[in-house]
């Protein structure tokens, strides 16, 4: 047997090690005096910004180790921006002014200013990201960060956009100008705490729509009074998606707050107002009236007492005049065309009439429940049964939720 040949290839060759503080100090000499170009009005514009340089000594400096060398990179970046900021939100803070035409447009300016002179800087930074925090997410609590140390000036600004939505609301239309400003205004507290600005918000807005069923109700009308109601949660639903996205808090609670103050506010009213639609049959009215009240479960037994009751005070003089069949007939009717066949107010009609005497079909069996799961999806005014019970196999259950039931959390409102 012939001997395996070896092959000498002589000592490995041993490349230098990266100096990753020479590569991280020569981006930083070049990216310091840039940001100080951006950050400056008053420098000199002519001076030319070598963005390619900058941005490939950056990516230099994150070859060896990214996560590192761009965390470090975001603390110089935040620690250079950070006295200009104090400095520029401090001399607004001496500018404070009770009419919110004056201040707002300054805050706003210097927001868009800040704004557009970060997105510069990361992009020289190579829009940076670290575990999907970007350099922009940093400059954004910065923001944040120095507009809380001059809480007047937050306070102000935030009492001054409350005061915008709610000439919106009382108006009942914004101009385009006017709603692009306010989304911009509102951007601006985005990520903070729900304290700042969700909480004064759902506060403000419980406020308004308390004062405007007051001022609605002075002319009990309870046609009128349904439409405005219905009208105020198709608003709100469209200022979600365009004003509001960025407060999930806020979509998420707003329904709650529209439902105690114009729905639970004035059940008294309300549930005199439904016997008087059930007695004319007004069919769209009674029909809103369930949307609005199926819209939580607490909600619909209101509708379901008030039916329970309705149904028990005329039973007892149609038992007496035989006519208790023609008042099942009528109520049936009602129940198919504006309570989309609800199941728990069927059962309210049968067990009442069965209560007085009348034998009620039952035209449709109720699957067993661990066979069956129904979600109920409230849209453009209908109710839409959606079977989904292999939801709950195979993992399909994620998929529904995260495809189907969160976009509907604004739609619910």
């Amino acid at each position: 047997m012939k001997p395996i040949p070896t092959f000498n290839y002589g000592p490995a060759p041993v490349s230098a090690p990266l100096n990753r503080e020479k590569y991280l100090a020569d981006a930083w000499e070049l990216l310091k005096p840039a940001i100080k170009i951006i950050l400056d009005d008053e420098h000199d514009k002519s001076v030319d910004i070598p963005c390619t340089k900058i941005y490939m000594a950056v990516k230099r400096a994150c070859f060896a180790d990214p996560e590192t060398v761009q965390l470090h990179i975001f603390d110089l970046i935040e620690q250079e921006c950070e006295p200009h900021l104090a400095s520029v939100l401090q001399s607004l803070a001496k500018q404070i002014s009770d009419d919110p035409s004056v201040l707002l447009p300054l805050v706003y300016n210097c927001w868009l200013d800040f704004r557009r002179k970060m997105l510069f800087v990361s992009d020289l930074a190579m829009y940076l990201r670290c575990n999907e925090y970007t350099l922009w997410d940093g400059c954004q609590k910065l923001f944040h960060k120095q507009l809380s140390m001059t809480s007047q000036l937050q306070h102000q600004v935030i009492t001054g956009i409350l005061g915008l939505i709610t000439d919106e609301r009382r108006s009942g239309k914004a101009a385009d100008n006017t709603s692009h400003f306010l989304k911009n205004l509102m951007d601006m507290f985005h990520g903070l705490s729900k304290d700042v600005f969700e909480k004064p918000f759902l506060d403000s807005t419980s406020k308004f729509y308390a004062e405007e069923a007051e001022k609605i109700l002075q002319q009990p009308d309870i046609s009128n009074y349904l439409k405005y109601v219905e009208g105020v949660f198709h608003a709100e639903r469209k200022k979600c998606r365009e004003h509001y996205f960025f407060f999930a808090g806020c979509c998420l609670q707003l329904p709650g707050v529209l439902e105690r103050q114009l729905l639970e506010a004035h059940l008294s009213f309300l549930e005199e107002g439904f016997k008087l639609l059930m007695d004319e049959s007004l069919i769209d009215d009674l029909g809103r009236m369930y949307r609005l009240f199926s819209r939580a479960d607490y909600l619909l037994d209101y509708i379901d007492r008030s039916l329970r009751s309705y149904i028990l005070a005329k039973g007892e003089g149609a038992r007496q005049e035989g006519s208790l069949l023609e008042l099942y007939t009528s109520i049936d009717k009602i129940w198919r065309r504006c309570f989309f066949e609800d199941e728990l107010l069927e059962k309210t009609i049968r067990d009442c009439f069965e209560g007085m005497g009348l034998h009620v079909p039952i035209e449709n069996c109720v699957c067993d429940s661990l066979d069956r799961v129904n979600f109920r999806i409230k849209s453009s005014g209908k109710m839409i049964k959606a079977n989904l019970s292999n939801a709950w196999r195979g993992g399909l259950l994620e998929v529904v939720v995260a495809s189907i039931v969160m976009p509907f959390f604004i739609d619910l409102l």
